[in-house]
Formats: C-alpha cells, sequence, structure tokens
C-alpha cells in the first residue's frame, strides 16, 4: 500500500503545473456586457425614432391647433361631424352644423380643421 501511495506522489510531481489563468479585464466584461444589451438598446431606439417620437410631435401640433381655435373655424370631429364654431367655452365649443343645428362638443373630440376638399 506505501509503494501505491508513493506511485500516486511521484505520477502528481511530474504532471506540469497547470497554466495560470489570464485575469480578464474590466473594460472587457464591459464590453461583453455591452454586447449582450447592444440588441435591446437598438430596439427600443427604433420603438423611439418611428414611433414615440412621432406621436409625441402629432399631438403637440394637434394641442396648439385646438388651443388657437375661433368662431368661424370649420372643423372636424372624432365622430366624423362636420361644423363651424359659433361660441368657445371653457372646455366645450359650440358648432353649427350644415342646416343649422348648434351642438355642443369638447375641446378634445376637434380632429382636423376643414378645409372643404371632398
Amino acid at each position: 500500500m506505501i509503494t501505491f501511495l508513493f506511485s500516486i506522489l511521484q505520477a502528481a510531481k511530474k504532471t506540469p503545473p497547470a497554466a495560470p489563468m489570464i485575469p480578464q479585464t474590466s473594460t472587457y466584461n464591459m464590453m461583453q456586457m455591452i454586447g449582450q444589451f447592444l440588441p435591446f438598446i437598438l430596439i427600443i431606439a427604433i420603438f423611439y425614432l418611428f414611433i414615440i417620437r412621432p406621436q409625441s410631435q402629432q399631438r403637440k401640433k394637434l394641442a396648439k391647433m385646438i388651443n388657437n381655435l375661433k368662431p368661424g373655424d370649420k372643423i372636424i370631429t372624432k365622430g366624423g361631424i362636420i361644423g363651424t364654431i359659433s361660441q368657445i367655452k371653457e372646455n366645450t365649443l359650440i358648432i353649427q352644423l350644415h342646416d343649422g343645428t348648434k351642438i355642443e362638443i369638447l375641446k378634445h373630440a376637434v380632429i382636423s380643421m376643414f378645409n372643404g376638399e371632398k
């Protein structure tokens, strides 16, 4: 049994030492993390450029148009009603339809100005 242990110790001495591990630098780890998250960052950037930004610009343009409405303007509502503004209140508009009927609508129901083209 002693000879068996002695042969194991000699075999262990003959094996070459393990190669030293090369420490990875923090910049290498950072580049790996960026490489993993790059597709997600690109998807978010594309969503912002093609969906979120144009919608916010359109909302700002519509809000500006609604704030600049005045009596006599022809408008189109979200429901497809076309009329002329006859009176402006705090949150509502009174519009006159083609047949002379007057209705009261919310300001935010207006989607555009009517230019008369069909």
